[in-house]
């Protein structure tokens, strides 16, 4: 049975400097190991199953298309009508719907019924956090429930049980020092962080180092429309304090190279994102660090 991904709107990213290649490769994993990832220059006809996904960072029932509706957008779509004309298996993997997608952006094609929702496989283990999660994620022996923009304090409200959990880099970037008073209201969100990862002894993970605050952040990063409370000193203060919190718990902790924290400069230019982005490249994920130390 051969299978592919695929996107609509845009093709599925592939780089590995790019955070949302980093969620295509575990959905990839996810469906085959064998799993291929297409463009609208690749044959779809030679697969039996294709799925469909943009990536993280696609919202259901929103149709934008960078640059507009172009002639590579209406080869894919006919693509794909050619491909469900053969009566083969087609699967959402994030919600794309073709009807919704037709309708509101006006074309001139007929989609006959929803596209069927692809359900992945419970695994033996549970990743849960906000969208840096995706770095964790080791293997095909974990699931991954992402919580994309989710603080620790949100979810420490409505906690739920897994075997590992990555928050609180968004706490440190906008809220806590917002607080009366930062270091005590940190060292009580860790504390309450740590004892429900000790009801299941969950592996927790260390927060990212404080980049520039002259980087920037898209519209979408944004908190009343400022990228971050405190001044890179103050969080990154808070960053040693979470950090330190968490390695002497007792708890497994997944931990990221000294060097971020002590070259800054190097972390924000060769281990985060190179457009505007919180997330660090692929290449730097925790199953990928053992290959990437040697270049300290």
């Amino acid at each position: 049975m051969k299978k592919a991904m695929i996107g609509i709107l845009n093709n599925p990213a592939t780089s590995s400097n790019s955070h949302s290649a980093g969620w295509n490769e575990i959905v990839r994993n996810q469906i085959s190991e064998d799993c291929h990832i297409l463009t609208e220059n690749d044959n779809w006809n030679i697969y039996d199953e294709l799925y469909i996904n943009h990536g993280p960072n696609f919202k259901v029932g929103s149709f934008n298309v960078i640059g507009g509706i172009n002639h590579e957008v209406i080869y894919r779509i006919n693509k794909l009508i050619e491909f469900k004309n053969s009566h083969k298996k087609i699967y959402s993997i994030d919600g794309f719907q073709m009807n919704d997608f037709i309708v509101k952006r006006k074309l001139n094609y007929e989609w006959e019924r929803d596209i069927e929702l692809y359900k992945f496989n419970q695994k033996n283990k549970l990743i849960i956090g906000d969208s840096h999660s995706i770095s964790i994620w080791k293997s095909n022996d974990y699931s991954i429930k992402r919580l994309d923009g989710k603080t620790l304090y949100g979810f420490l409200k409505n906690p739920e049980i897994a075997d590992e959990y990555y928050f609180g880099n968004i706490d440190i970037r906008f809220h806590l020092c917002r607080q009366n008073d930062a270091i005590e209201a940190t060292k009580n969100l860790v504390k309450r962080y740590i004892d429900h990862a000790k009801i299941n002894n969950a592996t927790v993970t260390c927060l990212l180092p404080i980049e520039s605050i002259h980087r920037k952040l898209p519209s979408t990063g944004l908190y009343n429309k400022q990228p971050y409370f405190g001044s890179q000193k103050e969080r990154s203060n808070l960053v040693t304090l979470f950090n330190n919190e968490l390695l002497s718990s007792g708890l497994k902790v997944n931990t990221w190279p000294d060097e971020w924290y002590n070259n800054v400069e190097f972390f924000e230019k060769e281990v985060m994102e190179l457009r505007q982005s919180v997330h660090i490249r692929p290449k730097f994920y925790q199953k990928n660090l053992s290959q990437t130390n040697k270049l300290f």
